[in-house]
C-alpha cells in the first residue's frame, strides 16, 4: 500500500512538471495544459493524503529545476506547486482532528466558503507578490510602469497590427496596468478552484475521496464581511493614486473572483426544477467565456448580494407562488 503511494505521488509529480514545462512553447494547447499543472498535485494530496501530496510537490519541483533552471523552479513552487498542495490539503483534512483541543465545535471539514477564502488570500498573495517584484527590480514605480508599458505595447501591437502608439494599443495597455494585479489574482483563484473540483470529483468517482462530497450549490457560502472589504477594495482601485490602487486592486479582483463563483452556486441552485435549466447554464457559461468584462460583476454582484440577504435560504423557504394543483 505504501509503495502504491509513493509511486502515485512521484507519478503526479512527475505529471505536474509536465504540464508546467510545456507553458515555455506558448501554444493555446499548451498554455491550456499548463494551467492544469495543479491537477495532479491536487489529486495526490486529496486521493491519497499529504504526505502524497507533498512527495508529488518535491517531484514536480525537482523536475522543473531539471528542466528549466532552478529560477524557473522557485517561481513554479510559489505560484503552482505549495498553492496547490496548500489548498488541497485544507480542503481534505479533517479539521476536528487539529483543532478539537481549543474548538470543540469544529466543523469535520473546511466549509466551501472557507475553501474559496483561503484560494482568494493565496490569489491575492502572489498578484501582490508580482507587483512588488516589478517595482523592486526596477527600482520604483514610475521606471516599472515604463518598462512594462513599452513590452505591452509591442505585444499588443504586433498582435493587433498596429503601431506602438496607435490609440487601441494605449487604451489596451492602460487597463492592463491598472487592472492587471487584479486579474492576476482572480486567475490565480480561478485555476486552483476549477482544478480542486476535477481533482476532488476525479477521486470520488475513484472512491478515495475521503470527505463527503458537498452540494456546492447550496454550501458555497462565504461570509458577508468580505462582501463589504470587496465593495470598498473596488471604490480603493478606482480613487486612490498608483500604486496603492493597484494594489488594493488587488483585493477587488481576488474577493470579486470568490463572489463571482458564488453568484454561479445561486445561479445553480435558484434554477433547480425549471425546465430550460440546462439551456440557461449553457448561456451563462458561454457569457461568462465570451462576455467575461460585463457578466462576471453580474455574478459577483449577486454573490455580494447573495451573502448579504441569504437569496437561496430564502427560495428554500418560501414556497412557489404558482403551486401545481395537486392530483
Amino acid at each position: 500500500m505504501m509503495t502504491h503511494r509513493i509511486a502515485v505521488a512521484v507519478g503526479a509529480g512527475a505529471a505536474a512538471a509536465l504540464l508546467f514545462a510545456v507553458s515555455a512553447t506558448t501554444s493555446a494547447l499548451a498554455m491550456a495544459l499548463a494551467y492544469l499543472a495543479p491537477l495532479p498535485i491536487m489529486i495526490a494530496t486529496v486521493g491519497w493524503g499529504l504526505d502524497a501530496g507533498a512527495i508529488a510537490v518535491a517531484v514536480s519541483i525537482a523536475g522543473i529545476a531539471a528542466l528549466g533552471g532552478p529560477l524557473q523552479a522557485l517561481a513554479y513552487a510559489a505560484s503552482v506547486a505549495a498553492p496547490s498542495w496548500l489548498l488541497a490539503a485544507f480542503a481534505a483534512t479533517p479539521l476536528h482532528k487539529y483543532l478539537f483541543g481549543w474548538w470543540r465545535s469544529a466543523p469535520t471539514y473546511a466549509s466551501l466558503g472557507a475553501v474559496v477564502t483561503l484560494a482568494a488570500f493565496i490569489g491575492m498573495a502572489g498578484a501582490a507578490a508580482v507587483l512588488t517584484s516589478l517595482i523592486f527590480v526596477y527600482r520604483g514605480y514610475e521606471h516599472a510602469v515604463h518598462q512594462v508599458s513599452a513590452a505591452l505595447a509591442e505585444v499588443a501591437g504586433e498582435a493587433l497590427d498596429l503601431g506602438v502608439d496607435a490609440e487601441p494599443v494605449k487604451e489596451i495597455v492602460n487597463a492592463l496596468l491598472q487592472w492587471g494585479p487584479a486579474a492576476i489574482a482572480a486567475s490565480t483563484l480561478l485555476m486552483l478552484c476549477v482544478n480542486l473540483y476535477a481533482a476532488g470529483r476525479s477521486t470520488q468517482l475513484s472512491q478515495n475521496l475521503a470527505r463527503p462530497w458537498p452540494d456546492v450549490p447550496t454550501s458555497l457560502a462565504l461570509p458577508w464581511p468580505l462582501g463589504v472589504v470587496a465593495l470598498a477594495c473596488v471604490v480603493g482601485a478606482l480613487e486612490l493614486p498608483p500604486p496603492l490602487s493597484q494594489y488594493v486592486s488587488i483585493g477587488a479582483g481576488g474577493l470579486g473572483g470568490a463572489f463571482a463563483l458564488q453568484g454561479l452556486a445561486v445561479a445553480h441552485a435558484l434554477s433547480r426544477g425549471l425546465k430550460l435549466r440546462p439551456v440557461m447554464l449553457i448561456a451563462l457559461y458561454l457569457c461568462c467565456i465570451l462576455r467575461a468584462k460585463y457578466t462576471l460583476p453580474v455574478l459577483a454582484a449577486l454573490g455580494v448580494i447573495d451573502a448579504f440577504t441569504r437569496l437561496r435560504v430564502r427560495a428554500a423557504i418560501h414556497p412557489s407562488p404558482h403551486p401545481k394543483p395537486q392530483k
